[in-house]
C-alpha cells in the first residue's frame, strides 16, 4: 500500500563503505567512462570556443534549488561531477530513496552516470541493493540541510537486520526538523519499535508507517503539526497505544488505515475532532476464514469523506453524526442507525450492494445526493431497491451501474513533495466477483421519481447484457429522464452478435430528451459531477 511506493530491497552483506565507493567512482569510474566514450566516438579536431562552466559558478543555494527539480537519484549522481559538486547534494532538503527501486521488477534503478558506474562495479542487483542500504545510512549522516522537508525511505524483506540502525534514521530526520516522513520496513524480523522522539516531533506534518513497525506510543506524546497519517499493516502494542497516537495529533485531517488480523487491536477507536478524510481497509480474515470479532468506532464530527472496505464482519458505529459529503462503502456488517443516518447528507456515493446495504435505499432519504455508483456483486434482486433509491434522491444527476468485478477503493499512493497538498494517498484494492445471473423482478412505479423529471443528466451502465427486466428498466429511464444529456453502455465487444443486437435495441428505444447522446464502448469512462473522468 504505502508503496506500491516500494517493492523492497534484498539484503546481502557487502563490506564496502560509501566513502570508499565515492573515491572509486571519482578516481576510476570517470576515466573508465571517458575511455569508453573515446572508443565509441573517435577524436576529431574541433575548434575550442573556451566555453565557461557557468552553472558550477552559481552560489550553493541556487544549485540546491536546481537539484530539487530532479529526482534524488540524479541529485546524488552530481557528487561525481567535480569537487565543486561533491557536497552540494547534502544540502538538498528533500530525499526520496524509494524511487530507486522499481515497482515492477524490484530492481535498483539508479540511472544516469551513477547507475552506469554501479552496474560496472556491482553487477548483481542484490549487491546494489545492499550498497543502496548502506548509502542511505551514510548519506543521512552526511546530510547538512538545516531542515529536512521530506524523507521517504524503505528497508527490504531480507533477514540481515544488523546492517544499519533504522532507528538512527528516524532520529536524524527528527533532529533535522522533518516535515514529511514515509517509512517502510519489510524485513523478516519482528516488528521494530521506533524512537520515542518520533512521537514528539513538533514539525512533522505528514507521516506514513508501513509493515514491520510496532506502534508503541509513549506518554506523553505530542504531534502538534501532524495533519496526514498512513498506518499501513503495522502492529500496535495495544489499543491504548493507538488511542494515544491519535489523541497526540490534534490537527489530524487525513487518516488512511490498512489493517491485518494480527495487529493486536480488537476495538479500533478513531477519535479525531478535525478529521476530514478517513480511508479504512480491512479484508484479511483469521486462518480458515474465521474473522476476529471486533468493531470500528468513529468519533470525528468534522468528517466529510469516508472510504471503507471491510470484509471482517466487525460492527460499526459512528458518534456525533458528521455531515458526510462523499462515501465509498464496501462491507458485510450491519452498522448502527447513526452510521446509516450520517449517509443521508452525502453528495457522492459509491456503494457495493449487499445484504448489509440492501435496505438503505428505502430507509434513508438522500436529499443532497448528486452522484451515485452502484456496484453489483452479490446475489440480489436489485432493480426494485434501485427504484427506491431514485425515489429518495430528488437531486441525483449521475447514476452509474457496474455489474462487473472491479477494483474498489483505489487511488494513487504517493507521498507528495508539498506539505500543503494532501501528501498521503491510498491504493487499497479489493477484487470482487461478478454478480450471478439470478432472476430479477421489475414493477413500474406508480409515480415518476423527481430526479428523472428534473435532474438526471448522466446514466451509464458497465457490462450491460440486455436481460428483459433490464431492458424494461432502461426503457423507463429513457422515457422519463427529461434532462438526460448522456447515456453510456459498456459492452464486452461491439463485434459480438448479441452485443450488436443490444445496441440496436437501445438505439430504438424512445428518449424523452431529444438532445441526449447514446454512447457505446468496450470501456466506458465514468464522468463525475465535477467533470473529472473516472475509470
Amino acid at each position: 500500500m504505502l508503496r506500491q511506493l516500494l517493492s523492497g530491497f534484498s539484503s546481502i552483506h557487502v563490506g564496502l563503505q560509501v566513502g570508499y565507493l565515492i573515491s572509486i567512482l571519482i578516481e576510476k569510474g570517470i576515466p573508465i567512462l571517458l575511455e569508453q566514450t573515446s572508443r565509441r566516438f573517435p577524436k576529431r579536431k574541433v575548434k575550442s570556443f573556451g566555453v565557461e562552466d557557468r552553472i558550477s559558478a552559481l552560489p550553493d543555494d541556487l544549485l540546491v534549488r536546481i537539484l530539487l527539480l530532479v529526482p534524488t537519484k540524479d541529485a546524488l549522481a552530481t557528487m561525481i561531477l567535480s569537487k565543486r559538486w561533491r557536497s552540494i547534494w547534502t544540502m538538498v532538503p528533500k530525499l526520496d530513496y524509494l524511487e530507486m527501486i522499481s515497482d515492477d521488477t524490484n530492481k535498483v534503478v539508479i540511472g544516469g552516470l551513477l547507475g552506469r558506474l554501479l552496474e560496472r562495479f556491482f553487477g548483481r542487483n542484490d549487491q546494489k541493493r545492499l550498497w543502496l542500504l548502506r548509502f542511505i545510512d551514510e548519506s543521512l549522516q552526511a546530510h547538512k540541510a538545516p531542515v529536512l522537508e521530506a524523507l521517504a525511505i524503505g528497508v527490504d524483506r531480507g533477514r540481515h537486520v544488523d546492517v544499519v540502525d533504522v532507528g538512527n534514521w528516524i532520529k536524524k530526520a527528527v533532529h533535522s526538523r522533518v516535515r514529511e516522513l514515509g517509512f517502510i520496513l519489510r524485513w523478516s524480523a519482528e516488528p521494530t519499535r521506533l524512537p520515542n522522539n518520533l512521537y514528539t516531533c513538533d514539525t512533522l506534518v505528514s507521516l506514513g508507517l508501513s509493515n514491520k513497525i510496532l506502534v508503541d506510543v509513549p506518554s506523553p506524546a505530542c504531534l502538534p503539526s501532524l495533519k496526514y497519517l498512513i498506518l499501513d499493516s503495522v502492529v500496535y502494542k495495544d489499543e491504548d497505544s493507538l488511542a494515544r497516537f491519535l489523541s497526540s495529533c490534534p490537527l489530524l485531517k487525513t487518516l488512511i488505515v490498512e489493517r491485518h488480523h494480527q495487529d493486536n487491536v480488537k476495538v479500533f477507536n478513531i477519535k479525531a475532532p478535525f478529521l476530514v478524510f478517513l480511508s479504512y481497509h480491512y479484508v484479511k480474515l483469521e486462518p480458515h476464514g474465521e474473522a476476529i470479532e471486533g468493531s470500528l468506532v468513529i468519533d470525528s464530527p468534522a468528517l466529510k469523506k469516508i472510504f471503507i472496505t471491510d470484509h471482517s464482519r466487525d460492527s460499526y458505529s459512528i458518534e456525533n453524526e458528521p455531515r458526510l459529503e462523499k462515501a465509498n462503502i464496501n462491507f458485510r456488517c450491519y452498522p448502527d442507525d447513526r452510521f446509516r443516518t450520517s449517509l443521508s447528507s452525502v453528495m457522492c456515493l459509491e456503494l457495493v450492494l449487499s445484504f448489509a446495504t440492501f435496505s438503505w435505499f428505502s430507509t434513508i432519504g438522500y436529499s443532497y445526493l448528486m452522484e451515485c455508483k452502484i456496484i453489483l456483486v452479490h446475489d440480489l434482486d436489485w432493480l426494485q431497491p434501485l427504484m427506491f433509491l431514485l425515489q429518495n434522491s430528488p437531486n441525483l444527476k449521475v447514476l452509474l451501474i457496474d455489474k462487473v468485478g472491479t477494483l474498489i477503493h483505489s487511488s494513487n499512493n504517493k507521498i507528495k513533495s508539498k506539505c500543503d497538498s494532501q501528501p498521503l494517498g491510498i491504493a487499497s484494492q479489493t477484487f470482487i466477483q461478478v454478480a450471478e445471473e439470478l432472476p430479477l423482478s421489475w414493477n413500474q412505479p406508480s409515480s415518476v421519481p423527481g430526479c428523472l423529471s428534473t435532474h438526471l443528466e448522466i446514466f451509464e451502465w458497465r457490462e450491460y447484457k440486455g436481460r428483459n427486466e433490464e431492458r424494461e428498466f432502461i426503457n423507463y429511464i429513457f422515457a422519463n429522464s427529461k434532462c438526460l444529456k448522456r447515456a453510456g453502455f459498456s459492452l464486452k465487444s461491439t463485434g459480438n452478435h448479441k452485443d450488436r443486437k443490444n445496441m440496436k435495441d437501445l438505439e430504438s428505444m424512445y428518449r424523452v430528451s431529444t438532445s441526449s447522446q447514446l454512447l457505446f464502448s468496450t470501456q466506458v469512462e465514468y464522468m463525475s459531477v465535477s467533470g473529472e473522468t473516472r475509470e
